[in-house]
């Protein structure tokens, strides 16, 4: 099914690629990014020196950091040419133009992208999401993976959607038994319709395309958004990220995030769902 015409996706992402790095001047992103960059850390399984795609990797923010924190070459793969010309001031900026690399490209068809080329994969919040054929980007990741390599691949939660439409009361009946079958969500007149997912439903779409689904995570799964956090520019902090600019707040709730990823049955409980995924070794 077809979320949008091409036209319609650069409509959305012109001004979005602008004003995306925005968004995390509100505390709460600034706790969702450091549980990611921990659960990267500890569940990748990189050695510097190595190669990561980073799939949808928009204005190059995360490939920045993966380059300089874990110590890897990255190439940012995206759909989108004005993310990554936003991508190339960042990396610029960065001074890591020798360990980042760009790439325009679709990942549900990508030969841009050579085969069993990378040694690892991240894809970070709502990429998945965006996609006319998640099946497709799959068998590209693992077709691009080396035998052994892992992926993070991280997209919006239908329970989130289901919990968010249900408790605004503004839902109707039809929208919430749409949203529950199709798992798409219509969140507003000037945000396309996004793909929401089950833990169930990554780990199906990672055996089709022949990866090994290991585990999910949920980002986060203690701390909830408030809606101002999703409002960009902000006019208004949200309640959560008022409490999170406190130093010790904000290192209390990360420590307890990082607990609770570890409890599997927290997952669906998550903002975000963290897809932890292996490519099998090659025959011998």
């Amino acid at each position: 099914m077809a979320l949008m015409t091409q036209r319609q996706f650069e409509d959305f992402f012109e001004p979005y690629a602008g004003d995306v790095e925005g968004f995390y001047e509100a505390a709460y992103w600034k706790l969702s990014d450091e549980l990611v960059k921990e659960l990267i850390r500890r569940h990748l399984g990189v050695a510097p020196g190595q190669r990561v795609l980073d799939a949808g990797g928009g204005t190059g923010r995360w490939a920045v950091w993966a380059s300089e924190d874990l110590g890897v070459s990255v190439t940012v793969a995206d759909k989108s040419r004005r993310m990554l010309e936003e991508a190339e001031k960042i990396i610029a900026a960065s001074g890591a133009e020798h360990k980042v690399t760009r790439t325009l490209c679709d990942l549900q068809d990508a030969p841009e992208l050579p085969d069993e080329s990378f040694d690892a994969v991240i894809s970070t919040y709502g990429v998945l999401s965006f996609l006319d054929d998640p099946a497709a980007a799959f068998r590209t990741l693992h077709r691009v993976l080396r035998p052994g390599g892992q992926a993070l691949l991280m997209s919006h939660s239908l329970s989130t959607a289901l919990a968010s439409k249900v408790n605004s009361g503004g839902s109707t009946v039809a929208e919430l038994r749409e949203l529950n079958e199709q798992r798409i969500v219509r969140w507003s007149e000037h945000v396309p319709p996004l793909r929401v997912y089950t833990a169930d439903d990554l780990r199906s779409l990672a055996a089709s395309a022949g990866l090994e689904a290991q585990r999910v995570f949920g980002v986060t799964s203690v701390v909830a958004p408030g809606p101002q956090d999703f409002g960009y520019p902000y006019s208004e902090i949200s309640a959560v990220s008022r409490a999170l600019e406190d130093e010790e707040y904000f290192a209390t709730a990360l420590a307890l995030e990082i607990e609770a990823s570890e409890r599997t049955e927290w997952s669906e409980r998550g903002t975000n769902l963290l897809l932890k995924a292996r490519k099998p070794d090659a025959a011998v």
